[in-house]
C-alpha cells in the first residue's frame, strides 16, 4: 500500500494538471451592479444548464489565464461596475488580445459609462467609447446575422419596449467606435458591433439580455431578452466547430425550455 501511495498522488496531481488545461468553451466574468443587482449572466447560463469557467474571482485579484477549451469569453453586463474586475481587464489587456488573436471570440454587452467609457483591453486599431445616452429604438442592420437566425427568427419587432426600471432596450449608447462592422443600430448609433481581430473577433454592444432576462420590468422584456441570450449561445457558443456535440444537445435543450416558457 506504501508504494502506491505515490503512484496515487501522481495520478490526482495530473487530473488536476488535464483538468485546469481543459476547461469549458465559455468563459465568463460577472457580476451584481448597483442597478439592477443581480448576476444576470451566471443566472442565465446556469438556468440554460451551459457549462462554463467563471474567472471572475481571478480577474478581481489581476489573474486571467484562458484554458485550451476556452473559445469565448463573455463579460456579463455592468460587470465594470465593480472597480476590481474593470482594473483587472485592463491590467489583462495583452491576455485577452492574445486570446482573440488566437482565434477566440470575446463579448461584452452593456456597460456603464462611469464605469468603462473607453473599453481600454481592446488591441490597437479598434475603438469602443461609451456614453451615457438610453434609448428605445433597436435596428437590424444585418438581418442574416447569426445572431438573429437561430434558434429564434428575431425583427426588430423583438427589440421593443424592453426595460429595467426607467431605462430602455439601448443601455449605455456606444458614441464612438473605430473599427468594428455595424450589425444592429440606434438612431444612428451602434447598438452591436463586431470586429475581426487576427483569427478570433470582439462583439460589443450596449444592450443587457442577460441583466433584462433576469431582471426586465415585464413578461415581454424578460422573454424577449431570453430568446436574444439564446440566439447568441447558439450563433458564438454552440454552433461553433469545436463544439458539434453541445450544438446536437442544444437543439434539444431548446425545444425543452421553449416548452416551459
Amino acid at each position: 500500500m506504501k508504494n502506491l501511495y505515490p503512484f496515487v498522488c501522481s495520478l490526482f496531481f495530473s487530473i488536476l494538471v488535464v483538468f485546469n488545461l481543459y476547461g469549458a468553451d465559455l468563459a465568463i466574468v460577472d457580476f451584481a451592479d448597483e442597478w439592477t443587482k443581480v448576476t444576470g449572466l451566471r443566472d442565465t447560463l446556469d438556468e440554460f444548464k451551459i457549462e462554463y469557467d467563471d474567472y471572475t474571482k481571478e480577474i478581481e485579484n489581476g489573474k486571467l489565464a484562458f484554458t485550451r477549451q476556452n473559445k469565448v469569453f463573455f463579460i456579463g453586463s455592468m460587470a465594470t461596475n465593480s472597480a476590481k474586475l474593470h482594473q483587472g481587464l485592463d491590467n489583462n489587456a495583452g491576455v485577452i488580445q492574445e486570446f482573440v488573436k488566437k482565434g477566440g471570440l470575446v463579448m461584452e454587452p452593456t456597460q456603464a459609462d462611469q464605469n468603462e467609457d473607453n473599453v481600454d483591453w481592446l488591441p490597437e486599431g479598434l475603438i469602443c467609447v461609451r456614453t451615457d445616452t438610453d434609448l428605445p429604438v433597436f435596428k437590424i442592420k444585418k438581418p442574416k446575422h447569426p445572431l438573429f437566425q437561430a434558434p429564434h427568427r428575431l425583427t426588430d419587432k423583438d427589440f421593443e419596449k424592453w426595460g429595467h426600471q426607467n431605462w430602455p432596450t439601448v443601455w449605455e449608447m456606444i458614441k464612438s467606435h473605430k473599427g468594428f462592422t455595424v450589425i444592429a443600430e440606434s438612431t444612428g448609433g451602434p447598438a452591436i458591433m463586431e470586429a475581426v481581430y487576427g483569427k478570433g473577433k470582439f462583439v460589443m454592444m450596449c444592450i443587457a439580455p442577460d441583466k433584462y432576462h433576469v431582471a426586465g420590468n415585464d413578461d415581454n422584456t424578460r422573454k424577449k431578452a431570453r430568446m436574444f441570450m439564446e440566439n447568441m449561445l447558439e450563433a458564438f457558443v454552440l454552433s461553433k466547430p469545436w463544439t458539434i456535440d453541445s450544438r446536437t444537445k442544444l437543439t434539444t435543450k431548446w425545444s425543452i425550455l421553449k416548452t416551459t416558457r
